[in-house]
């Protein structure tokens, strides 16, 4: 994959012909043909041409072209967390490289993140060399020389990949190792660490009871403890108990930071928290220099497209570049946060929008884009191992935390919050207000009427069309947002972003990661089936683990990474049929489960077929048209499904929006009828004359 970016003299390809950039003046662009034939452009509407396909002069700027993930892929957490600290030591070499290539982006990250290595803030970082920075890396870190220099030749030659420790591949392949699989204690689908061990099933099983249940607690037995309670188990269980010696080395190979993470929190809250005081404070230098990104209820509830019944207050996800006040992504759901919405929030960031095609803004959203730190609050959505590595490593940013119980770190995205409640929403029909004694006589839920689409689009209208272009008085002279924004366009050129062409791959980058045996029956996952031909040649017994990619928001398929090709496959449920699996969520598969399960129809770990979904679609149906009009929470679990089932609910919304579509329908046909009979005149007419 490749992060790309526009400049002078890059080339792409447009309409099917090859283009040069020759000229930039935000926000328009200039290209020449070959033949000299020039063409101007705006950037958004350039960059979401569909034929708009940038050519390798434009890619790689940002990462190295190295294979999708491959390697990366099938690391255990603690090799990969190796990984990233030998990224860690080096990577101030390679952002410095990029300085001496003239990169204006690379000297503000470098001043941001690398500070320490930095004598005084006069220091010209374009006269820094190799051997100087690599001496103070070396006195930071405690670290040899040569170390240091061993990890930047093995980054040059192989990017991440070749980061990878070596060390115990030489017994990775014999027939006796397990995979001792350690996920978080009462959640299953979290895994903590993996570690290989030479121990039966039944051994791994007891050893990985007793570690969950009991070791990672803040009760913190000892390993002594540990032993006499895994062989007590292994003795009820008719298993050969395992040597007090073996209990210790695993314990040992687990992860630090999970060990004392579980049994000693507070004190993991000090060592491994990422809080940078005072970094929210400091000056933004420059257009997606800085983006802080939280969530906030709008003061409005939402109501059901379908049926006009009103479902909740809705949840509000936001990030704002600090520099220039311009939005930067924007997610509106009725889930609260999760590290789901993170992700989707993040996604909508670095991609361009498309508004004006999708929404009807008069403008495309201009602040599309990596930026260099995304700044948040201490929320546990944000925390996950998996956002670090996607901001850190795959968009080569990079995350920081706001202090904890220090809102005004996080000022200037609350603010945007408020402005957004007190010029839009409190403006609308519907609105809570901000408190009881503004709230006054309205009656949110009686005078609610903008669905959750409907909001949407209004908030995007106003985020593109209005907000960008009004006096700022948190900017220097009172500046508009887009104002500031181009400003920097023009000092500092277009950020590094993601184009379509490479758009699958790091959608696939962004989605959740676990790891599942390929057998026979394909991947079993959640009483699922997904298989598909071009895994035929890795059909095993269950004990070899590959790396899957899933999306919580749609069951119907995965992504396997092929050992052999390094390329992620496209697996379909095939049990359930894809069909009646496609576009539903696991929130929703889970609840028609246990529906199912209730009514008796299905067993705990029974694989669903089309008849038995149908039927749990059909029960919940009728539940919630029982529900729906009476109950908010009814509503709620309706908007959390989101179209994994319809109802059909009877209201006068309902009714009055069935006539309305019937007779645009109605108007429709007859304007069909009426040009097919225009046309049909007219050929008569031609066939007459001649």
């Amino acid at each position: 994959m490749s992060i790309s970016r526009l400049i002078l003299n890059s080339e792409c390809e447009l309409y099917g012909t090859q283009y040069k950039v020759v000229t930039i003046k935000p926000p328009h662009v200039w290209l020449k043909r070959p033949d000299g034939e020039a063409i101007q452009m705006e950037y958004m509407t350039l960059i979401t041409e569909p034929s708009f396909k940038p050519l390798k002069s434009m890619k790689g700027s940002r990462r190295d072209t190295v294979p999708y993930e491959g390697k990366l892929a099938k690391l255990t957490e603690k090799k990969r967390n190796e990984v990233s600290e030998r990224l860690e030591i080096i990577r101030p070499i390679v952002v410095l490289e990029k300085i001496k290539e003239g990169d204006i982006q690379s000297v503000i990250f470098f001043r941001s993140n690398f500070g320490h290595l930095i004598e005084n803030d006069t220091e010209y970082l374009e006269r820094l060399t190799q051997n100087d920075l690599i001496e103070r890396i070396r006195k930071k870190h405690s670290i040899a020389r040569a170390t240091i220099m061993r990890h930047l030749k093995a980054y040059r030659a192989n990017g991440e990949e070749g980061l990878v420790s070596k060390k115990g591949e030489g017994t990775n392949s014999r027939r006796d190792n397990r995979l001792l699989t350690i996920c978080e204690p009462g959640k299953p689908d979290v895994i903590l660490d993996t570690i290989t061990v030479r121990l039966s099933e039944d051994q791994v099983a007891v050893l990985k009871d007793v570690i969950e249940n009991d070791f990672l607690t803040r009760l913190r037995i000892s390993k002594a403890a540990l032993s006499r309670k895994v062989n007590i188990q292994c003795n009820l269980r008719q298993v050969p108990e395992i040597q007090y010696v073996t209990i210790c080395g695993i314990i040992d190979r687990i992860d630090d930071k999970v060990k004392l993470t579980h049994r000693n929190p507070s004190k993991a809250k000090q060592i491994y928290d990422e809080v940078a005081r005072g970094y929210a404070d400091r000056e933004a230098l420059g257009r997606l220099d800085v983006i802080q990104i939280d969530h906030t209820k709008l003061d409005i509830p939402a109501i059901d497209d379908v049926t006009g019944q009103v479902i909740s207050r809705p949840w509000l996800t936001l990030g704002i570049c600090v520099y220039s006040r311009e939005p930067w992504c924007l997610i509106l759901s009725a889930e609260g946060p999760s590290e789901n919405i993170v992700r989707k929030a993040i996604q909508h960031g670095v991609f361009p929008k498309n508004t004006v095609s999708e929404y009807g803004t008069q403008k495309e959203w201009a602040s599309s884009g990596i930026p260099n730190t995304i700044y948040v609050d201490n929320g546990m959505d944000f925390k996950g191992n998996d956002i670090k590595r996607l901001v850190n490593e795959t968009l080569k940013s990079d995350l920081r935390h706001r202090p904890v119980k220090l809102p005004h770190y996080g000022a200037i995205i609350e603010r945007l919050f408020g402005t957004i409640n007190r010029e839009l929403i409190h403006n609308i029909w519907g609105t809570t207000k901000s408190n009881i004694v503004e709230k006054g006589d309205l009656e949110p839920e009686k005078e609610a009427f903008l669905t959750l689409n409907g909001l949407r689009k209004i908030l995007i209208h106003y985020l593109v069309d209005i907000y960008p272009y009004k006096p700022h008085r948190g900017l220097p002279h009172n500046q508009a947002p887009r104002v500031r924004f181009i400003e920097s366009l023009k000092e500092m050129g277009y950020p590094h972003i993601i184009f379509e062409d490479e758009r699958e791959h790091y959608e696939i980058d962004f989605l959740y990661t676990d790891k599942k045996p390929y057998t026979r029956d394909g991947v079993r996952w959640d009483n699922r089936i997904y298989k598909s031909d071009e895994c035929q040649d890795i059909i095993g017994t269950g004990k070899k683990k590959y790396t899957v990619k899933y999306d919580i928001d749609d069951i119907g398929s995965i992504y396997l990474l092929h050992p052999k090709s390094d390329k992620f496959i496209k697996l379909y449920c095939e049990n359930p049929p894809y069909e009646s699996v496609a576009g539903v969520n696991r929130y929703s598969y889970k609840l028609l489960e246990k529906k199912l399960r209730g009514q008796g129809e299905t067993e705990l770990k029974e694989i669903l077929d089309a008849d038995q979904i149908k039927k749990g679609w059909a029960a919940i149906a009728k539940e919630v048209q029982e529900g729906y009009t009476r109950s908010k929470s009814t509503r709620q679990q309706v908007a959390r499904m989101g179209k994994s089932v319809e109802i059909s609910v009877n209201t006068p919304f309902s009714e009055q929006k069935a006539m309305k579509d019937k007779k645009a329908k109605e108007e429709l046909d007859i304007e069909e009828q009426l040009l097919n009979e225009a046309l049909e005149a007219e050929q008569n007419s031609k066939r007459m004359g001649s």
